[in-house]
């Protein structure tokens, strides 16, 4: 049985997703989607940005949701997993990366979920 599993909060790590956006283009193209999304560049932060900046809810979870699940998505017909979970946010992931959820939506769910935990941190 080939499962995969996503992970939450903490995950994060500065440099994270760039080696997937410098090696493909299909990567690059949802990467500024997400910049789109989100209203702001969370590529710069991911890529180049100081760790506790990456830290802050608000970018750490959206972080970790597009990592996995552009990895994923990269991964191509070899994601075939039988089953898939995550651990809190990566639930989220974890859905979209099945086809549950569109990225858009995967990853306006999380942006929601980020921002109204950052306002009772």
């Amino acid at each position: 049985m080939k499962a995969y599993v996503f992970p939450g909060q903490g995950a994060q790590f500065t440099g994270m997703g760039k080696d997937l956006y410098d090696a493909s283009e299909e990567a690059k193209i949802l990467f500024e989607k997400a910049n789109d999304i989100l209203g702001f560049r969370i590529t710069d932060i991911m890529f180049e940005g100081e760790a506790e900046e990456l830290k802050q809810t608000k970018v750490t979870q959206p972080a970790i949701f597009l990592h996995s699940t552009i990895l994923a998505k990269l991964l191509g017909h070899h994601f075939q997993p039988e089953m898939v979970a995550g651990h809190s946010l990566g639930e989220i992931s974890a859905l979209t990366a099945a086809g549950v959820l569109a990225f858009e939506d995967g990853l306006k769910l999380v942006s929601k979920r980020a921002l109204a935990m950052q306002a009772f941190l």
